[in-house]
């Protein structure tokens, strides 16, 4: 049965890949209404996340960001047909600009490598694709709970250039390699780690259990640090990549200093499109002192 959901969903997959990206995201945006009018885990765990993050929004302004983030969530999903089944050149067409790229020109001339930090904004699989064409990227990714998805999606994200390697100690090792190597990494920031392999620090206001491995790579590596993203365009007209400097404080020796410096770098990322960041993604679950009484998932009443 598994087997017969991960090819269900394959299939899925590459019947969207046969639309053009316009009509795509208007499925997507159908599948964000879908969302967005019934009581879904999405729609609460967005609502609570923007509560935080925006208390200077009054309620309505609050509940429209909360709407366009499950439209923008829904366009995501839809996009897996072209990020994933479009070979690469025509994904590298979608792009109609990129701001910045005197950034990563820089550090890719450097020979100390980069560590390129993605937040879950825009369509980061679309970033990657570009990322690959423009250096050999390695990052870390995690496998999927149904294997025969995850061997397909593996190969499929494997086909953009891309070097993918597991999130288990010898992906962490290959990370290193690459970096003192000069090569170029490319992590995710924003995700909630265990809590072994995190530290509290500011994001949007609220304390975040936040990713130590990004410090600890550039610490040890002499790595330079950039933040990237896609904006995704109105009316299936593409999507434009930025390039931002990060803070020197993200090279700090103490952990807290760098850790709030990376999550400012993210904060700065949203700031283009906060209607396009994962909202719907339980990244305050986890709280100082520890404890379920302290989250604030669980203290709005969302599964």
């Amino acid at each position: 049965m598994k087997a017969l959901t991960g090819y269900l969903v394959i299939g899925v997959i590459r019947l969207l890949s046969l639309m053009p990206l316009g009509l795509a995201q208007r499925g997507g945006r159908l599948l964000g209404r879908m969302l967005w009018w019934r009581r879904t885990r999405s729609r609460e765990v967005a609502r609570v996340n923007i509560r935080h993050c925006y208390p200077q929004l009054n309620a309505a302004e609050q509940e429209q960001l909360v709407h366009d983030t499950l439209l923008q969530n829904g366009m995501v999903a839809a996009e897996m047909g072209a990020m994933w089944g479009y070979s690469p050149q025509r994904c590298l067409q979608l792009i109609r600009h990129v701001h910045n790229k005197n950034l990563l020109d820089d550090a890719l001339a450097d020979e100390r490598g980069l560590l390129v930090l993605a937040p879950h904004l825009g369509n980061w699989e679309l970033l990657n694709t570009y990322l690959a064409a423009q250096a050999e990227l390695t990052a870390m990714y995690r496998p999927a709970k149904n294997a025969v998805f995850d061997q397909w999606m593996h190969r499929r994200r494997e086909a953009t250039g891309g070097n993918l390697v597991p999130t288990t100690s010898a992906g962490v090792k290959a990370l290193f390699s690459t970096l003192r190597k000069g090569g170029m990494v490319g992590v995710l920031p924003d995700q909630e780690p265990k809590e072994r392999s995190g530290i509290f620090a500011p994001f949007m206001g609220m304390s975040a259990l936040t990713p130590k491995m990004p410090q600890e790579l550039l610490a040890r590596t002499g790595a330079r640090a950039v933040f990237a993203f896609t904006r995704r365009l109105p009316e299936g007209k593409g999507f434009d990549v930025y390039f931002l400097a990060a803070d020197e404080a993200i090279y700090a020796d103490d952990r807290e200093v760098a850790a709030a410096a990376m999550n400012r770098g993210v904060e700065a990322c949203v700031e283009h499109c906060p209607e396009q960041y994962q909202w719907t993604y339980k990244r305050f679950k986890r709280q100082p002192g520890g404890g379920k009484e302290k989250d604030p998932y669980r203290i709005a009443g969302v599964p």
